[in-house]
């Protein structure tokens, strides 16, 4: 059985670009919160998701070898 590759930046930013809109998306329709806010949220859940979802994943893949 193959094991999983790493995941590198590129693909760890394209997950949290997918969670961060999704997470706006769905703030935006629930609350009708403004822009200002939408867009502090969105960096927001950017940078924690995409960072956090490389490391974490990563270690995941390294403990399996």
């Amino acid at each position: 059985m193959r094991q999983p590759d790493r995941i590198s930046w590129s693909q760890a930013a394209v997950a949290g670009l997918l969670f961060a809109l999704i997470s706006c998306t769905w703030r935006y329709l629930s609350d009708g919160a403004g822009f200002d806010e939408l867009a502090i949220r969105f960096a927001a859940y950017f940078l924690a998701f995409t960072v956090g979802f490389y490391f974490l994943y990563n270690l995941v893949v390294k403990r399996q070898r």
